[in-house]
């Protein structure tokens, strides 16, 4: 299910520079595999995830990811398991 417009998950890199949009879990999770590391890793040690997710009705997912330790080699693959595993 989709979020409202202008509701939509901004993954940006630490300079700000846009460089996807995500509008439902699915694109997120998309995002999370193909966006450049630099913006995963921003947006997962700032713990940008977990609000939106909360936002969007996921607050299984996002109160695993609040617990996730950040490891810049392992993001990826540790946000992408918890996301499945909720």
């Amino acid at each position: 299910m989709d979020v409202p417009t202008g509701k939509e998950f901004i993954f940006k890199m630490p300079n700000g520079t846009v460089v996807g949009r995500a509008k439902n879990l699915q694109e997120l999770v998309n995002l999370v595999k193909t966006a450049p590391l630099d913006a995963v890793v921003f947006h997962a040690k700032g713990k940008h995830f977990s609000p939106w997710l909360s936002m969007a009705g996921k607050s299984s997912i996002a109160n695993k990811l609040n617990s996730l330790s950040i490891n810049n080699k392992t993001v990826r693959v540790a946000l992408l398991r918890a996301i499945r595993s909720a």
